[in-house]
């Protein structure tokens, strides 16, 4: 969703891999050594907090995080976290207790399973929009996220826009929506090409269909990658999250991808 932002020449998405249970970015893009959120939680952890005024100049909030992005082949912004969970969970809290360098742009974090009193749950409750996965073939999932209503309700009423993203779905939306009182965004396709594209796998299209499609998207746009179906149904979920957050006249991080269901 980061890669695939609606963006101008002076917006640069930057993907945090916030999952206190560890990250996986690292390994799939080889990026052991290079910057990421633990050089970020060492920059930020010794510093007291700054002064209001400091913390209002977005420009400089933005930079302390580009500076500790990598940037991936095809221009991704990306703050990997430690892969491990004693490891990332340090850095992830330290992330937490200073938010405000996630200001100044459109930040979009992996927050993987989110416990309620956990660093995780304070991130969530600064985000403009929250996106739940749900795995639409699974009553339970359903069920459990209809169970958080409480919670999830709270974060409307602070005015984070709260949507589910459902993959693999035996349910119609509006049955999903009945269920759990939230809109569903998006429904994510099985699709293993795009999976293995993400995980960083140098790929081509390879069925006939998949060739076609990649031929009508990339005789407009020589770099797209929207012949992947997944990729399609993702630009269209954050061109959906950027309408919706537009409105917003002082946007505080951006987006929050939550995976699962959240406690």
């Amino acid at each position: 969703m980061a890669a695939l932002w609606p963006s101008g020449p002076l917006t640069i998405p930057v993907l945090v891999e916030a999952d206190a249970s560890g990250g996986d970015l690292g390994a799939w893009h080889r990026l052991t050594g290079r910057p990421g959120l633990v050089s970020l939680a060492a920059s930020v952890r010794a510093v007291t907090q700054p002064d209001p005024d400091a913390v209002q100049e977005e420009d400089g909030t933005r930079r302390v995080l580009l500076k500790h992005a990598t940037e991936l082949p095809g221009g991704l912004r990306v703050l990997h976290a430690p892969p491990t969970a004693h490891e990332a969970a340090a850095v992830v809290a330290a992330l937490a207790r200073r938010g405000h360098v996630l200001d100044g742009g459109v930040t979009v974090l992996d927050l993987g399973r989110v416990m309620p009193g956990t660093a995780s749950a304070h991130l969530l409750a600064m985000a403009d929009a929250a996106v739940f996965t749900v795995a639409g073939d699974d009553a339970a999932q359903i069920y459990r996220i209809s169970r958080c209503r409480e919670v999830l309700d709270a974060l409307s009423e602070t005015g984070t826009r709260v949507g589910l993203a459902v993959r693999a779905s035996r349910f119609s939306d509006a049955e999903i929506t009945a269920e759990t009182g939230y809109p569903v965004w998006a429904n994510l396709p099985t699709d293993s090409t795009a999976a293995a594209y993400l995980r960083g796998a140098a790929i081509g299209p390879r069925s006939l269909r998949e060739r076609f499609a990649a031929w009508s998207h990339t005789r407009q746009d020589p770099d797209s990658v929207e012949w992947m179906p997944l990729l399609a149904t993702t630009r269209r979920l954050a061109e959906r999250i950027d309408d919706l957050l537009c409105p917003i006249a002082e946007p505080r991080s951006a987006v929050r991808e939550l995976e699962g269901a959240a406690a």
